[in-house]
């Protein structure tokens, strides 16, 4: 169990309670639950193991381990008939399952208003900025996602997956009511939403902010990439909840147009007659004016970029329609909101225009370049790469945009797993035109690639480094090893300005 999952545990660990008190037909010495667990390798004496639906293959493996680590008795999910030697619960499904976590932890009746944020791009974004919003109007909030668990901007804790597992869900949960916090914002991916890692949290709002090019080697496809994030607004709002989406994604609008419930959406351009429209626009750079029938307002001092405005036009949206509170209220829990980590982030060192962003779509990677574009007096230059062992599709998707928008490219690796760099590249290319209308370079090695472009760099350019934003590791072969595109970018620079190898 690593730090972050201890400290969880630690703030939300309920007394141990028998089944029977929680309603379930379960008795003899071994009925008493004091701690559930659902990894076979962190098992501590008397410990519940908890076995998942997506452990069907290797059942027997994981409920030898458990026991021969002290498990008193287990929970297992799903239909397969279990065989154990110790007493087990047979649970039909993940609900009954996220049932039974919410009288365990005793969150039926929390108070801590969940919300949940979807989308192939700007989750992260949308999360961190919602949640420094929701700060500033209860006095805190907590959030969850690719950034980690997030007490605070200044109080991170890691987690393994953007989505974590269901008990560490229900556990966050737990901590956030034990300690009153107000609201809880988590980001809820497509694996998240189809292996049921939400499974019996009561979302009070969800917000669907685009709908892209992402992991759809693992939905089968892109029909049911997107079904499977509307599967989850339309579970939210059956249960009450309310429902925000980005009217200008077409693909999004066309499908919740279908549904037979409510919802709220955000559109660029303020003359728009729906009423549960908010209209954003950003006319200067750091300013965003925000429209709602006859209410208007503008918002100061925001991140660069149009994506960022229309992420707060999201947020304030989600702050209008659900907490019901007007613009004029709304305004100042958005002035001067920052910016997550690895989103357009500028790497300090000088007169030069670098920025590291996590941009690893089609989409993202658009709407990336546009706006870099527009702040860009000398040449465009962009670092990226593409993800191994995942969505092939987008590759040469993402290697036509590079070329519509950039200046000078160098392609390389981010995250290549088990596929060779020089593969993942090859495919890239194919959505570049040959002869190539811009200069394309490629470099297997990102250290590399990102000296040569800064090298390369005149005062006047802008050099994107794309694909991997905060993220502290590259993964090869199944290791993550330690690395940083701000630190890279930074080390470079300084020697850059040392040696003053400026071009005229």
């Amino acid at each position: 169990m690593n730090s972050t999952l201890k400290y969880l545990h630690n703030i939300s660990q309920p007394e141990a309670q028998s089944f029977a008190s929680l309603g379930y037909d379960f008795s003899g010495s071994e009925s008493i639950i004091q701690n559930i667990c659902d990894d076979s390798r962190a098992i501590q004496t008397g410990d519940t193991f908890l076995l998942l639906p997506r452990a069907i293959h290797q059942t027997h493996e994981y409920i030898q381990a458990a026991i021969s680590a002290g498990a008193a008795n287990m929970i297992g999910v799903g239909a397969t008939k279990i065989s154990s030697a110790i007493p087990c619960l047979s649970l039909p499904n993940m609900h009954d399952l996220g049932v039974l976590l919410r009288r365990w932890f005793q969150t039926e009746q929390s108070q801590t208003q969940c919300m949940g944020i979807t989308g192939t791009d700007g989750k992260t974004s949308v999360t961190w900025m919602l949640r420094e919003a929701l700060t500033r109007h209860y006095g805190k909030a907590w959030s969850s996602g690719t950034l980690g668990w997030m007490e605070s901007a200044e109080h991170a804790h890691a987690l393994p997956n953007t989505t974590p597992s269901l008990l560490t869900l229900h556990r966050l949960l737990a901590a956030a009511s034990k300690q009153a916090v107000p609201a809880l914002v988590m980001e809820v991916s497509s694996h998240g939403i189809a292996q049921e890692r939400i499974a019996g949290l009561d979302f009070n709002a969800a917000l669907w902010t685009t709908l892209g090019h992402d992991h759809l080697e693992d939905h089968g496809g892109f029909d049911a990439y997107a079904s499977t994030k509307q599967s989850f607004v339309r579970h939210v709002a059956k249960h009450g909840g309310t429902v925000i989406y980005n009217q200008d994604q077409t693909r999004i609008h066309q499908r919740l147009q279908q549904e037979d419930f409510t919802s709220f959406t955000y559109a660029r351009g303020l003359h728009q007659p729906q009423v549960n429209i908010l209209a954003w626009e950003q006319e200067l750079p750091g300013l965003l004016r925000l429209a709602s029938q006859n209410e208007e307002v503008v918002i100061e001092d925001i991140p660069v970029g149009n994506f960022h405005a229309e992420n707060i036009a999201a947020v304030a949206q989600l702050l209008h329609a659900h907490l019901q509170l007007d613009l004029q209220t709304i305004a100042p829990l958005l002035h001067g909101i920052s910016a997550p980590p690895g989103r357009m982030q500028p790497v300090q060192a000088g007169r030069w225009q670098v920025f590291v962003d996590y941009a690893h779509t089609p989409e993202a990677l658009q709407a990336c370049l546009d706006t870099s574009r527009a702040m860009t007096r000398g040449r465009l230059l962009l670092v990226f790469g593409c993800g191994g062992d995942r969505d092939h599709e987008k590759r040469p998707q993402m290697g036509a945009v590079a070329a519509e928008y950039a200046d000078v490219i160098w392609l390389t690796s981010d995250n290549p797993r088990s596929e060779a760099p020089e593969s993942i590249i090859s495919e890239i290319k194919q959505g570049i035109a040959t002869p190539h209308a811009v200069e394309t370079y490629s470099q297997s090695n990102r250290e590399k690639a990102i000296a040569d472009a800064i090298a390369y760099m005149c005062i006047d350019d802008v050099l994107i480094i794309a694909g991997k934003g905060h993220e502290p590791y590259m993964e090869i072969h199944g290791v993550k090893k330690p690395w940083s595109d701000i630190a890279c970018a930074h080390q470079y620079l300084s020697l850059k300005n040392q040696g003053e190898a400026i071009c005229a």
